[in-house]
């Protein structure tokens, strides 16, 4: 069986919907049955062994509808048309905008079409929800220009973003037309099929596969905890900052450790609280992946404080395995993932800083032995649950139906 995947970009660019991807096509390369091509827009992608790689530069653009344009240039559509001939199935990862439109001449060609929701794109022109909300496309134009102010502090964006967001129903169109639509946590699935009922026969549930995270050597020091999510709205900076705060109040021998990407206005507010709570604040901006599993060995724990409706994060996913217990909020799949874990009781209100400082105060409360015990019993659950043979065993189903 030949498969086609369309990625862009491809691991180890982008977060964790690429791994993801990355993982799925290491674990279906396994198969002799299957015969794998994956078109990426970038040369600097990871390798694996027995599937072909093609490079097509037309798959990077800087935004979605110069992508959309491109994609529907006649001689661009023959290009890839003579490609999907070659094929068996066409699989596009969500956060891939350049799957979509190919989705129409696969299902001409009579090809099967996966498509895979490691995000919402196909429903929200930003790829994201904001936590229990689920609105129309009218209050997705108003959200996308609140998103766009709030997470990149631009106003063109937002004018430029609202504009483009009816395109979304181009996408939900494409998708419709697809065999499976797989989601990647039973809430995730739940959310889809509210907002697409169209929808609900297709969609199958698979876990994302367990990336190569080994155990971690815990050398706790001060309390220090590890905040991966830079300056984005969505993953909860301003949270972060609020409960933060309250904490140094009580608590000043307490770090908190921050990656990701920042902008100079927010570095410049750190600097300030810095000043104030004697460099309590470590600003490691954007680290390579091996850095941040280093990281957990001197965490007490992962803030995650999300305000989105996560579909399954792998920052949770990653910290159990690396043992740290994460606080995180209770949006998307991250319920699912800490289910009968100690993690559970760790979840909070999303936006809620109060109960962030709550949960920080509680593991507080712990011994290190008690903090590495914890860290034990969490990555043997999570093996457990998100056990890569069957979700093997799962994938197989959706691509042999």
């Amino acid at each position: 069986m030949k498969i086609l995947i369309i990625s862009e970009p491809f691991w180890p660019k982008g977060s964790g919907g690429p791994l993801a991807t990355y993982l799925i096509t290491r674990i279906l390369a396994r198969n002799r049955d299957f015969n794998i091509t994956v078109v990426i827009g970038t040369e600097k992608s990871a390798k694996i062994r027995n599937v072909e790689f093609i490079v097509d530069p037309m798959l990077r653009a800087s935004n979605k509808v110069k992508l959309l344009l491109r994609l529907t240039n006649p001689v661009v559509r023959h290009k890839y048309e003579k490609l999907i001939k070659k094929f068996d199935i066409l699989y596009i990862p969500s956060y891939s905008p350049c799957g979509y439109p190919l989705i129409p001449i696969a299902k001409r060609l009579g090809k099967k079409v996966v498509v895979h929701l490691h995000d919402y794109q196909p429903f929200s022109y930003n790829s994201v929800i904001p936590a229990g909300r689920h609105g129309s496309v009218l209050n997705g134009v108003s959200y996308e220009a609140r998103y766009e102010v709030y997470e990149h502090g631009s106003v063109g964006r937002a004018v430029l973003g609202s504009l483009a967001t009816p395109l979304i129903g181009l996408y939900r169109l494409w998708v419709r037309q697809a065999d499976a639509v797989v989601c990647v946590s039973r809430r995730q699935a739940e959310i889809v099929a509210e907002i697409a009922p169209e929808l609900r026969g297709r969609i199958r549930v698979v876990y994302n596969p367990l990336p190569d995270v080994p155990p971690t050597e815990k050398r706790l020091g001060d309390p220090a905890f590890l905040y991966l999510g830079g300056d984005s709205y969505i993953k909860g900076f301003h949270v972060l900052l609020g409960a933060s705060r309250k904490i140094l109040e009580h608590y000043p021998n307490v770090e908190f450790l921050l990656a990701g990407r920042f902008r100079d206005s927010s570095r410049l507010l750190v600097e300030k609280l810095n000043r104030r709570f004697n460099e309590a604040y470590r600003v490691l901006g954007y680290l390579k992946h091996e850095d941040i599993v280093r990281l957990h060995g001197e965490s007490y724990a992962l803030l995650f404080p999300s305000v989105v409706e996560e579909p399954s994060p792998y920052a949770v996913l990653e910290s159990m395995l690396a043992g740290t217990i994460p606080i995180a909020s209770r949006v998307g799949g991250v319920p699912e993932i800490v289910e009968g874990t100690p993690a559970e009781r760790m979840l909070f209100t999303p936006g809620d800083a109060g109960e962030l400082v709550d949960r920080i105060e509680h593991v507080l409360s712990f011994s290190k032995e008690q903090l590495v015990d914890m860290g034990f019993k969490l990555r043997e659950s999570v093996t457990r649950k998100f056990n890569n043979e069957r979700i093997k065993r799962e994938l197989m189903k959706v691509f042999t139906i």
